[in-house]
This record gives structure tokens, C-alpha cells and sequence, in this order.
């Protein structure tokens, strides 16, 4: 996992809860805390980050990652406003992912672990995502989408009608806007 993940997570948790909720949640999960965002860290110091997060707050593992992604999104796009260059709606956005978004993830990252989601548009107002990640941090995504529709102004429903946590084949996010 890319340290800039765990900065964005830092940054969302300094701004949003309680002053050294962080910190605390960096010694109760027992790992390092010191991430820098070119560095790569093993995938389970966010996991275990994540549950002292939802120890300390009380919401559910996945509701941590979903708030971090939304409130994370900004952050992102701050960081590296040159991702967003052309992209002037959300569906642009979300249809572009793959194809736009994540190759140049990985001109400033060579070693990410990029997701893959391969959009859809079923009707003018939908765009599902299929989702594919062998982090399986769809929670995190969907955050990540709820943050762009605030980046956008735009009001969206955001659905996962199937997922691999759950037991399903695929992880698809749907996102309608209206």
C-alpha cells in the first residue's frame, strides 16, 4: 500500500475527530506510523489502523474507510489537481479511471497497486463501476466517489448491489445522479 493512502487517512482522521485519535489509533494497531507518501507499506497496517480507528469512533471498519475516501478526495485532488485536467463531471471522472486517472497514478507511483473498475453507463444518470482489487477496499472507493460528487457539486446515490465481502463473484458500485 502506497504511503500517500495512509497520509490521506491521517490527514481526514487529524481533521475530522478528536485531537491524537490518530496517534492513538497508530499505537493501539501496533504499527510504525511513519508513512511517507512515495513509500510502499504491507497492506495489513491499514487494516489494522483502520480497525483501531473503528474501535476508537465506534462506526464499523467500512464506514472508517468510506469517511476517509470522501473527506480523503480532496486531499487527492489537491495534491495532484493535474489528474482532474479535462475531466469536468463526475461521470467523466468515473468513466475515466482506469484509462486517464490510474496511469498517471502510476507515472507518480511506478510501484502502486492500482484497483481496476471497469465503468458502465446503463442510462444517462448511471455509471457502475465494477470494481476489482485484491485489497477488496470497496468501502474506501466508495468513500472516494461520495468525495468527487462533492468535488463536482453533484448529489448522488451510491449503491454496492454486489460484493465480494458479501460473498458475491464482483464488487459493483453504482453511482446515480440526479
Amino acid at each position: 500500500m502506497k504511503g500517500v493512502v495512509f497520509n490521506i487517512v491521517e490527514d481526514v482522521v487529524d481533521e475530522t475527530l478528536p485531537a491524537n485519535t490518530w496517534d492513538d489509533a497508530i499505537e493501539s494497531a501496533g504499527v510504525h506510523g511513519a508513512y511517507t507518501s512515495l513509500g510502499s507499506y504491507p497492506d495489513e497496517d491499514l487494516v489494522r489502523v483502520v480497525g483501531a480507528l473503528s474501535a476508537a469512533t465506534g462506526l464499523p471498519s467500512a464506514d472508517v474507510l468510506r469517511h476517509a475516501g470522501r473527506h480523503g478526495f480532496a486531499h487527492l485532488a489537491s495534491r495532484h489537481p493535474d489528474l482532474l485536467d479535462g475531466l469536468d463531471d463526475l461521470p467523466a471522472l468515473l468513466t475515466h479511471l482506469d484509462d486517464v486517472i490510474h496511469p498517471e497514478v502510476l507515472k507518480l507511483y511506478p510501484d502502486a497497486q492500482t484497483p481496476t473498475f471497469r465503468a458502465e453507463r446503463p442510462d444517462d444518470d448511471t455509471v457502475e463501476l465494477h470494481y476489482e482489487s485484491q485489497r477488496h477496499l470497496c468501502a474506501l472507493a466508495e468513500g472516494l466517489v461520495a468525495g468527487a460528487a462533492d468535488h463536482y457539486a453533484t448529489t448522488v446515490e451510491i449503491i454496492q448491489p454486489t460484493c465480494v465481502l458479501r460473498g458475491d463473484d464482483a464488487c459493483v458500485i453504482r453511482v446515480r445522479t440526479s
